[in-house]
């Protein structure tokens, strides 16, 4: 059993390197075999098939940076606009850390449905995300009035995109300070009623 487990995660590990070191090329499940040092056989019998591969690697990705630890900071603060705060602080710091896999499968999604599938996953459980601290932000009545629920929640996913991250910090070199301050200033500009209590 464990040199199962052992073996799945040298394939994930194997899988996500090759996607970050090379993220216009989709790894093939060949490659990605040799690689983890199995044969092809063996890695099918982890993984159906490339989808089943790169949906389980932006999971592992994705669950490692994302800890409990840094979602209670969203869910356990005080009110929605400190939600709202720490929503962009918590992706201050993760962008960084998913650069990598999220370029890779953002620009193989383009060409290549395994890593649309899961490029969609990922960007879905975001705006989830971000749906759930807007839906604060209506209930505490701290809502732009002129804003529905899905507007506003669509607004501060696409606010808080790798895209974004990536033509501000990678591309014109904001620093992870600017970014943020930035982006929670015009997170509560759009998002905020004028008479939210701060």
């Amino acid at each position: 059993m464990s040199r199962n487990v052992g073996t799945r995660a040298r394939i994930l590990d194997e899988a996500r390197r090759l996607l970050e070191e090379r993220p216009g090329a989709s790894p093939s499940m060949s490659e990605v075999a040799a690689a983890a040092g199995v044969s092809r056989q063996a890695l099918y019998l982890h993984f159906a098939d490339r989808t089943a591969l790169l949906l389980e690697v932006g999971r592992q990705a994705d669950s490692a940076a994302r800890t409990a630890e840094r979602q209670q900071r969203i869910d356990g603060a005080a009110t929605a606009h400190e939600a709202l705060r720490a929503t962009i602080s918590v992706q201050a710091e993760l962008k960084p850390e998913l650069q990598g896999i999220a370029t890779a499968l953002d620009v193989l999604g383009r060409s290549d449905t395994a890593a649309e599938a899961a490029w969609q996953e990922r960007e879905q459980a975001r705006l989830q995300r971000c749906r759930a601290v807007v839906k604060r932000l209506r209930a505490e009545r701290a809502l732009a009035p002129d804003l529905d629920l899905n507007t506003a929640s669509q607004l501060l996913w696409a606010m808080t995109s790798q895209r974004v991250w990536d033509d501000l910090v990678a591309d014109q070199g904001w620093t992870t300070t600017r970014y943020r301050t930035h982006l929670i200033r015009l997170a509560e500009r759009a998002l905020l009623a004028s008479d939210a209590p701060s």
